[in-house]
């Protein structure tokens, strides 16, 4: 039998089934590598499949499987990986005061588990994962509240049982038709109390409050307790915060010197 010779067209549909479509591509009458972006010779099947060995064209759909891979990866990362369950627990935990290790007890769990039909996180997921952002959410509020309004600060410390002593920095926009709303705005545990520490404190709230750019103008009155090292903090801030007024505790002054009054003397 003579054999029927097969069309161009034909012959070029069976290359593109047989090397697969994402690589080439006909219209009939030119044969398309798609990943070099050039025409191929069809004359001769060894043509195709020298082109398909050759370095460039190796190289040309690597690059093209990596680009793939980084698209693919890209909208993986664009997923959204937080749950917003676990978000508005930690929010509402944080904001009742309620320490997270709670969460590790089994009959609270199930409650909430039962009753939210939700998978409860562990404390070191709410810690490791969602406690910035509530940070991040407050202090942008706290920012935008504030804004470029003229404002009060007051630095006091604490110390706990193991003797640690932790600074905490309050500010408040001024008004002079209403009282405003505080913001603890930084804590911050200190090596040593003096006034170099409260000083270093005082400038590290200033600028959390108005990162790159603090407004030295518009801070006007510094409150603390009338100690030592706290009157030569604000001696010192007034050099770099030109337009501070620092002023002591009445209560405090008054405490100090009922102390002093009824404390005995010494003999001579």
């Amino acid at each position: 039998m003579w054999k029927i010779k097969q069309s161009t067209s034909a012959r070029l549909s069976n290359y593109v089934s047989e090397f697969g479509s994402e690589i080439l591509s006909t219209d009939g009458y030119v044969l398309f590598c798609k990943v070099c972006e050039l025409k191929i010779n069809f004359e001769k099947k060894f043509n195709v499949s020298q082109h398909i060995r050759t370095e460039k064209h190796i190289k040309s759909v690597k690059r093209q499987k990596d680009q793939v891979q980084r698209k693919l990866q890209q909208l993986l990362t664009n997923q959204p990986t937080k749950s917003e369950f676990n978000k508005d627990l930690c929010k509402a935990m944080v904001a009742a005061n309620i320490l997270f290790n709670k969460l590790s007890n089994a009959t609270f769990r199930s409650f909430l588990e039962k009753y939210t039909g939700k998978s409860i996180p562990f404390e070191a997921t709410l810690q490791k994962r969602y406690i910035d952002d509530i940070y991040n959410q407050l202090m942008d509020k706290m920012r935008i509240e504030i804004g470029k309004n003229q404002i009060w600060v007051s630095i006091d410390e604490t110390c706990d049982v193991q003797g640690r002593c932790v600074a905490n920095v309050i500010v408040g926009i001024l008004k002079s038709d209403c009282i405003s709303r505080s913001f603890l705005l930084h804590s911050e545990e200190l090596e040593k109390t003096n006034h170099n520490t409260i000083c270093k404190v005082f400038n590290k709230a200033m600028t959390i409050l108005w990162p790159g750019d603090i407004m030295y103008n518009n801070v006007l009155l510094f409150l603390s307790d009338a100690l030592p090292y706290m009157v030569k903090a604000g001696s010192v801030l007034k050099d770099l915060y030109t337009k501070l007024i620092h002023t002591t505790c009445s209560a405090h002054t008054l405490r100090l010197r009922l102390l002093s009054a009824i404390s005995p003397k010494p003999r001579l």
